[in-house]
């Protein structure tokens, strides 16, 4: 006969090594998500897309986000703290810029999601839709530049 050993696990990992778990683990679901809704057609991935963003913007409406600055330091405050993402912000009540230097959900994305160039051709299309009706979910207009590979800029404007 063995003893069983109980034992309490106390969190031990740092900030980064938290942001790089959560980052695997969401970009992998995210992945998945695509790959089985795929297999469904555009109104399954619409559909999931439209419910993710309904909670988003309950989430960011709980916060007080009114005006583009508000939307953009809360969007960038969450990516920043959860997955690692280096984020430059600024702007007004009527216009305002996020700009990426580094996406660690992108990043992620890429390397656990082993896509082709059409693949995360179509993901960046896929991003440039879900900001833009985010922003309408607000009263504002939204785009993307993408500048390079691992640099974007999001516009919140009215």
């Amino acid at each position: 006969m063995t003893t069983a050993v109980k034992t309490t696990i106390k969190p031990t990992w740092n900030v980064q090594q938290v942001q790089e778990h959560a980052t695997q683990m969401m970009a992998t679901q995210w992945l998945t998500a695509y790959t089985v809704l795929s297999k469904h057609g555009e109104g399954a991935i619409t559909e999931f897309e439209n419910l993710l963003r309904k909670n988003q913007v309950e989430h960011y409406k709980k916060m007080g986000v009114k005006t583009p600055i508000d939307l953009v330091k809360a969007k960038a405050e969450f990516e920043a703290n959860l997955f690692g993402s280096k984020i430059e912000i600024w702007g007004d009540e009527k216009e305002a810029f996020l700009t990426y230097s580094y996406c660690g959900m992108w990043e992620a994305m890429k390397k656990y999601g082993n896509m082709t160039k059409e693949q995360e051709e179509k993901m960046g299309g896929n991003f440039q839709n879900c900001v833009s009706k985010l922003a309408q979910e607000f009263g504002f207009n939204g785009e993307v530049k993408f500048e390079s590979e691992t640099c974007a800029t999001i516009r919140f404007f009215k």
